[in-house]
């Protein structure tokens, strides 16, 4: 794809919090008509924005020369996405046709007798507006204030965003609340955790697919997407993504349109993204793990979970909001457990909060609090009861055991090899690379 000679220095999110001044930035983009019959014209790129002399153009020309839909103006964290949708007389860029290109920071584009600057300024909204709570999401840190006051802004708008966060920290509670606030909020929410899911089986899981297009699928079947069709797709751990599977999410988010495993037809879907991850994306793209095209176009709105560590004050409300929501309401913690509340360091955040509470009502014994979080503490122990947890955190731990201890015989029987490894499991080596990362084990190609 050819680039705009005026690069864009700080590529990034349409609408973050700046963390120097704790202010909102916005990035803008507009475009002007600088000569031809309707020189002065000029619009705010908001989403796609189509210029032609077709009157429901959503920039209309009276130049005739130009086509009824000449040219498609796409704001994105990387810059304008402009396209060219077969025009008669083409698009330009300093006297090249082009197709498609990103204008990073601001360019000069013909169309027909017409010429269009495109241009991108960062606005300083200023502080954003503190709430104390968004959704069933509460808290009174001015992290999590300031957090709910930009969910509260964006959550109207078709804008993607992409939570930021340790694992734990009620990144799901704020997507779902982002849906309800939003005006797909009557339409569905679909859930789907990339980090949950065996990478042969991922693709089928977001796109669907027809009978007999792979062993064991006995019928047809509706991906994620076309379940929220009209509604919201909230992609959990979409740092697990399989680095092979990124291009075809890519397209379905680019297009709008999906194909299910084995299937010819195109389908189109009308799909509000929401993605979240506990991995820090930028270093995952640096290190050739997550392709940088696709982080910019989820990361049009970017914004970082704080955990629990780091706003210990919320612990005696987030108490007070569980014992109420699990209808104890009359139920007092006592002093000495909220003071070792407030001096944990909380590995699992707000969940591993509200299982603790959830103990105590049932009257187990906290005199010890649990350690600190690492892979074996997170898998469930021989005396743990996996009904004694909510559905999600059972399913990972019980994920998580079974990842580990698999792979461990596996790379045993391979005799560490890693590419061997990956062969006998039917997984992508670059998996098992990440696999053996995170759980400290040896291997080699």
């Amino acid at each position: 794809m050819p680039q705009a000679t005026e690069r864009l220095q700080t590529p990034g999110a349409l609408l973050r919090l700046d963390r120097s001044s704790n202010t909102l930035k916005e990035r803008k983009y507009q475009v002007t008509v600088t000569a031809g019959p309707d020189a002065g014209k000029t619009r705010a790129i908001d989403g796609r924005v189509v210029v032609g002399s077709h009157e429901d153009s959503g920039l209309p020309l009276t130049d005739t020369t130009v086509s009824r839909y000449h040219v498609e103006l796409d704001a994105r964290p990387d810059g304008v996405l402009v396209r060219d949708l077969e025009s008669t007389n083409g698009t330009y860029l300093s006297g090249n046709r082009i197709t498609e290109m990103i204008v990073e920071d601001q360019a000069t584009v013909t169309i027909g007798k017409t010429t269009l600057r495109i241009g991108m300024v960062e606005a300083d909204l200023g502080l954003p507006l503190a709430q104390a709570s968004f959704g069933p999401a509460i808290g009174a840190a001015q992290s999590m204030k300031q957090l709910f006051g930009i969910l509260e802004k964006v959550s109207p708008t078709e804008s993607t965003v992409l939570l930021l966060g340790e694992t734990g920290t009620g990144k799901e509670v704020l997507a779902r609340a982002i849906h309800t606030k939003s005006k797909r909020g009557t339409r569905p929410f679909v859930v789907v955790d990339c980090g949950a899911v065996a990478p042969t089986l991922i693709e089928s899981e977001l796109f669907g697919h027809v009978r007999g297009s792979f062993t064991g699928a006995i019928g047809d079947r509706n991906g994620a997407f076309i379940e929220a069709d009209g509604g919201t797709i909230f992609l959990d751990e979409i740092g697990e993504l399989p680095l092979e599977l990124q291009p075809k999410l890519l397209r379905v988010l680019e297009a709008g349109t999906v194909r299910r495993v084995g299937e010819d037809k195109y389908r189109r879907v009308d799909v509000r993204v929401v993605g979240a991850t506990h991995r820090d994306l930028e270093k995952e793209v640096e290190a050739g793990r997550f392709r940088r095209d696709l982080y910019y176009r989820l990361a049009v709105v970017l914004v970082t979970v704080p955990p629990l560590r780091d706003r210990l004050d919320d612990i005696p409300m987030l108490t007070h909001h569980f014992v109420q929501g699990m209808g104890r309401g009359d139920f007092e913690l006592p002093r000495g457990l909220l003071a070792r509340f407030s001096a944990y360091h909380w590995p699992g955040n707000v969940r591993e909060l509200r299982n603790l509470v959830e103990r105590s009502l049932a009257g187990a014994d906290l005199e010890t609090m649990p350690q600190e979080s690492n892979v074996a503490a997170r898998t469930l122990s021989s005396t743990e009861n996996i009904t004694d947890l909510p559905f999600k955190e059972a399913k990972e731990r019980l994920v998580e055991s079974f990842t580990k201890e698999y792979l461990v015989a596996l790379l045993e029987k391979c005799e560490g090899n890693i590419s061997q490894a990956a062969r006998e499991a039917g997984i992508a080596r670059n998996y098992v690379h990440r696999l053996v990362a995170k759980y400290g084990l040896k291997g080699h190609d």
